[in-house]
């Protein structure tokens, strides 16, 4: 699966997450000439544990994608808006449990599951873009891969469209803050947790482990020092439901990763496409990550295969549509964000008048 030198491919696909894999899998399926580029330390860097709504299972069903990396999760338990935790089970929707998804895993299972399908896998230190005579040439660290159309899935960064010109609209600064401690028993419910700077949210891993995230604004985490890992215990043990799930709770590594609501306008041009994050990007308090990802992929696959987004007038639909997601998106996001009134600090205050 691994490309090497000089390759010529009739779709480069930028970035090797999950909306990359599934516009893979869409592609060889149709039959099309895939290769996905993985910029080195791209697959090999931390992964945080996200919660997939029980839709996921059909969309890798359809993708033909194994199902690795992933416990079951009954639902969601959420103190917000009050203090006590509200729960709020999957069962009701009629398709099963969904999964904590160990990102890191699955992302690698979608990688195989592409490599199985017959894409090949590029890793480069470096990736440049150049375009001339309705072709993309790729200069890499390895040789120089040429293709007929790209598809940016490079994630909040938009490397690719950023670099045709592509404008990356940043709603918030949300970041992050993860850590990994022991788990004090069974937990078969995300949990969410809203607190004066930020909201926490707790998954479980393998092996009686705890994921715990800290989600506020980059401003805030630099003033209370949270990517310290004592200054992060020291918040964790203030919580009243995430604090209780850790067996001990002490300072543990700490990394830190950008959450950000964003839109890149436009999101498609002539001979290239951006998905997943790329395209359009949500708060985690939205649990889309991974289902819109896929959705995403499949979604542009299906546009390059049918030849559409050839037509100018085309392509500017699919980039309104982007952009009217992106305006509902962020209503919805006020409109829940509205519903805790317990602070008025800058965090909360922020997204009441986004």
């Amino acid at each position: 699966m691994t490309a090497t030198s000089a390759t010529d491919t009739e779709v480069a696909v930028i970035g090797a997450g999950p909306a990359g894999a599934a516009t893979a899998l869409v592609l060889r399926q149709a039959g099309r000439d895939v290769t996905l580029v993985a910029p080195d330390g791209e697959l090999d860097g931390h992964r945080t544990v996200e919660s997939a709504p029980p839709a996921v299972h059909l969309l890798l069903d359809e993708l033909g994608a194994p199902t690795a990396g992933y416990a079951d999760c009954l639902g969601t338990a959420s103190a917000w808006g009050g203090p006590e935790l509200a729960y709020r089970d999957y069962l009701v929707d009629g398709l099963g449990n969904g999964w904590q998804l160990d990102r890191a895993r699955f992302d690698r299972s979608m990688l195989d599951a592409a490599g199985l399908a017959g894409a090949r896998l590029l890793r480069t230190r470096s990736l440049g873009a150049l375009r001339a005579d309705g072709r993309w040439s790729f200069p890499h660290s390895g040789g120089l891969l040429t293709a007929s159309f790209a598809v940016d899935a490079t994630g909040r960064k938009s490397t690719f469209g950023v670099g045709q010109g592509a404008r990356r609209q940043v709603a918030d600064h949300l970041v992050a803050v993860a850590a990994v401690h022991p788990r004090s028993g069974y937990l078969g419910h995300s949990v969410v947790e809203a607190v004066a700077h930020g909201w926490w949210y707790a998954a479980a891993l393998p092996d009686m482990r705890l994921q715990v995230v800290l989600l506020s604004d980059g401003d805030l985490v630099r003033r209370a020092g949270w990517a310290e890992p004592t200054a992060l215990a020291r918040a964790l043990r203030d919580t009243h439901h995430v604090g209780r799930l850790v067996d001990t709770i002490e300072p543990r590594p700490v990394t830190v990763r950008a959450a950000n609501s964003q839109v890149l306008t436009p999101c498609v041009g002539d001979g290239w496409i951006a998905v997943g994050d790329a395209a359009m990007a949500a708060d985690p308090l939205s649990s889309a990550g991974v289902l819109a990802a896929l959705r995403s992929g499949m979604t542009a696959g299906r546009a390059i295969v049918s030849g559409e987004l050839a037509d100018a007038a085309a392509r500017q639909d699919h980039d309104r549509c982007n952009r009217q997601r992106f305006a509902t998106y962020l209503r919805q996001r006020q409109y829940y964000y509205g519903l805790e009134q317990r602070w008025d600090t800058s965090f909360w205050l922020r997204r009441r008048s986004a």
